[in-house]
């Protein structure tokens, strides 16, 4: 008998791969042939790298302004 939970994770885990396809197909090139604008666009792995390297530098970015933004700890009391 399968539980609500099963189905729920079923279904969450069946639409994130439907999500998730076109992406899986664009790294193949299967969807469309890219023209990229400049020579940086012509990196294979472009996009993903420009992604994470901004993620880090918003971490990075976060972890400075919490210095300014930070109360202490008994600040409500």
């Amino acid at each position: 008998m399968i539980q609500i939970s099963d189905k729920i994770l079923f279904i969450t885990a069946a639409l994130a791969g439907l999500a998730a396809l076109p992406d899986i197909l664009a790294l193949f090139n299967f969807l469309y042939h890219p023209h990229p604008y400049t020579e940086m666009e012509e990196i294979p792995v472009f996009y993903g790298l420009y992604a994470l390297v901004v993620f880090l530098l918003l971490i990075a970015v976060a972890k400075g302004v919490q210095a300014f933004l930070q109360r202490k700890e008994d600040y409500y009391d």
